[in-house]
């Protein structure tokens, strides 16, 4: 499920409820995958749309037990080999 709602700080949150993950895009141009996110958690976002997102962002993502990985940002420069 896709997510857009206003948010200063987010462009959108894409959850993954079976496998416990999300991926956020925030508007500096970082791209974040998080993994184990509570799954009632993301339910709830999912299904209460005025929720803010920053603060569904900080108390399930920022603040909890859910690991996250940096997958890409836009205002570095990247080198790709050919193989």
């Amino acid at each position: 499920m896709l997510t857009y709602q206003s948010s200063s700080f987010i462009s959108y949150i894409r959850t993954d409820v079976l496998r416990g993950t999300c991926d956020v895009q925030l508007k500096d141009g970082k791209f974040y995958t998080y993994y184990n996110v509570s799954r009632r958690a993301l339910l709830n976002l999912e299904f209460n749309k005025s929720m803010s997102l920053g603060f569904w962002f900080n108390r399930n993502c920022v603040n909890s037990n859910a690991t996250s990985s940096l997958v890409f940002d836009v205002n570095k420069d990247y080198v790709f080999a050919a193989i």
